[in-house]
């Protein structure tokens, strides 16, 4: 089947539930939905969500997790941070922890943070040790373990990721406010989440189910979009993809290079996307929609991607209008207030100026902060 580019974007952009916000009372079906939230800082993960969800309230996120524990965070995708829900923890899990560590051993190894592949397993027991009466700081476990040395201290932040990669470790409780998270302790998963079984599913089975999810909230979508996203290599992918043959269509996408694949389930609604105005929204650094491709031409004109893809691996926050990124913006908290600074790369129309102020509006709303709105003057038709 052949598609228009914008029926892709548009696909995405529903599947992502940013055609419309979802009744809270979805809000973990939403995590479930898009795949997991990007906590690279606890503002952008909770500005993730309120993009998706209508009614949120900030608490909700942290009462998942260190409340209900219906959600825990840990690294999974491309080995960064991520918060989804419990009940799917063991699909991530087993579905990268091969791949994720063959690609984590291979780094500590050549970069002599380790001797071998093998050579930090027998400090584990030490530290599920230290933790069997609850969480702990690494600061904490550093004097816990006695190892006071400062490189030691950098070397047990990298173990507790490692056991982390190993389904053995997750993040618990943190310090300071909603939107800024300090003093992160970290816990063992069979203690923090007892009902969780890691081995309820196999590796093979929780990959094709990965791919299937995937390919409902980002298709149509390539192999390499696949890979690109877990941060597994396309050899390891293709597998999955050809156990999934049967089930796939392939799309042609104008201004698009290659084939990509979206379930037959979904083609019809691929082919009859809607050609209506998606809506502004004020998506935050990295996003899960727009981290979710390789190929970013659905939502990103290829000359502005070096705007939004930044040195030292920064994602700027982006200003979606009408499924396509025409701006970026930036959230500072000054003494008394907060300063959103807007740039769009184009003079906007008045309705979509207005909608974009609309959006301020509800961001006001949610956080509780006092936003002072400012526009980038070279770009700014319209006085706010």
């Amino acid at each position: 089947m052949e598609i228009p580019l914008r029926n892709a974007a548009l696909f995405a952009l529903s599947s992502h539930h940013l055609f419309r916000r979802t009744p809270r009372s979805r809000a973990l079906d939403v995590v479930d939905e898009v795949l997991g939230l990007n906590a690279q800082g606890s503002l952008n993960v909770q500005l993730s969500l309120w993009n998706r969800v209508d009614d949120l309230n900030t608490e909700f996120i942290p009462e998942s997790l260190y409340g209900d524990r219906s959600m825990v965070k840990t690294w999974v995708m491309r080995d960064t941070v991520h918060v989804i829900t419990t009940k799917q923890f063991p699909i991530y899990r087993r579905a990268l922890e091969r791949s994720l560590m063959m690609e984590w051993n291979r780094w500590t190894v050549r970069t002599g943070t380790k001797e071998s592949a093998t050579s930090w397993e027998p400090f584990y027991s030490e530290v599920l040790d230290i933790l069997e009466d609850g969480p702990l700081t690494i600061r904490e476990m550093q004097h816990a373990l006695g190892w006071t040395r400062r490189e030691r201290r950098i070397s047990l932040s990298r173990l507790v990721r490692e056991m982390s990669l190993r389904g053995l470790l997750c993040h618990a409780h943190a310090s300071g406010p909603w939107y800024h998270s300090t003093k992160y302790t970290f816990a063992r998963v069979d203690k923090w989440l007892p009902s969780v079984d890691l081995d309820s599913v196999s590796e093979g089975e929780a990959l094709l189910s990965l791919a299937q999810s995937y390919l409902r909230a980002y298709g149509p979508a390539s192999i390499g979009d696949f890979a690109y996203w877990t941060g597994m290599r396309v050899r390891e992918t293709r597998p999955v993809f050809d156990s999934l043959s049967d089930s796939l269509v392939e799309v042609k996408v104008a201004e698009h290079r290659g084939t990509l694949l979206i379930l037959e389930e979904d083609a019809s609604a691929l082919l009859g996307a809607e050609e209506v105005s998606a809506p502004a929204r004020l998506l935050p650094q990295f996003d899960a929609l727009i981290m979710g491709h390789k190929d970013k031409t659905r939502f990103i004109e290829p000359g502005i991607r070096s705007r939004i893809f930044l040195p030292r691996g920064d994602v700027a926050a982006t200003i979606m209008i009408d499924g396509r990124v025409q701006g970026t913006w930036t959230l500072r908290k000054m003494k008394n207030l907060w300063r959103l600074e807007l740039s769009p790369f184009n003079k906007l129309s008045e309705e979509n100026f207005e909608e974009v102020e609309a959006e301020v509006d509800q961001l006001r709303t949610f956080t509780g902060f006092e936003i002072e709105a400012c526009w980038d003057a070279d770009y700014q038709t319209f006085s706010p």
